[in-house]
């Protein structure tokens, strides 16, 4: 069973027209500021991970970015088997979660990276 996280932003379109910049470079640079955030959440989960063996930290991994209308999304998965029990935990083990605080410490990474991307497209 893996354990998969999604991210989405939603309204880029909204954003476009407020810094009046063209929906092209805009989104360039969106899904640029996501592939560096999902990277940065891999590494932070990565980091976090209970590690017996090595093989979930080296299983959590980066999708391609996909941008969709305007929505930019950016997923990682953790493809061990047993990730979404260490993850989540079972009635036998407590939760030891490594892909929440990956998404939670890359949140505020994403919204500044957009911040410095947008600047240069304008």
């Amino acid at each position: 069973m893996a354990s998969n996280i999604k991210v989405e932003f939603s309204g880029l379109d909204k954003l476009f027209s407020q810094f009046e910049s063209s929906k092209v470079k805009a989104r360039s640079a969106t899904a640029s500021a996501m592939k560096a955030t999902v990277a940065k959440a891999q590494q932070t989960s990565q980091k976090v991970a209970p590690h017996r063996t090595g093989y979930l930290r080296n299983n959590i991994m980066v999708k391609p970015v996909k941008i969709s209308g305007d929505t930019v999304i950016g997923e990682y998965d953790a493809n061990a088997d047993y990730s979404s029990f260490v993850e989540n935990g079972t009635y036998k083990m407590f939760a030891q979660p490594f892909m929440r605080p990956g998404v939670a410490a890359a949140k505020p990474f994403f919204y500044s990276k957009v911040e410095v991307a947008l600047k240069g497209v304008l």
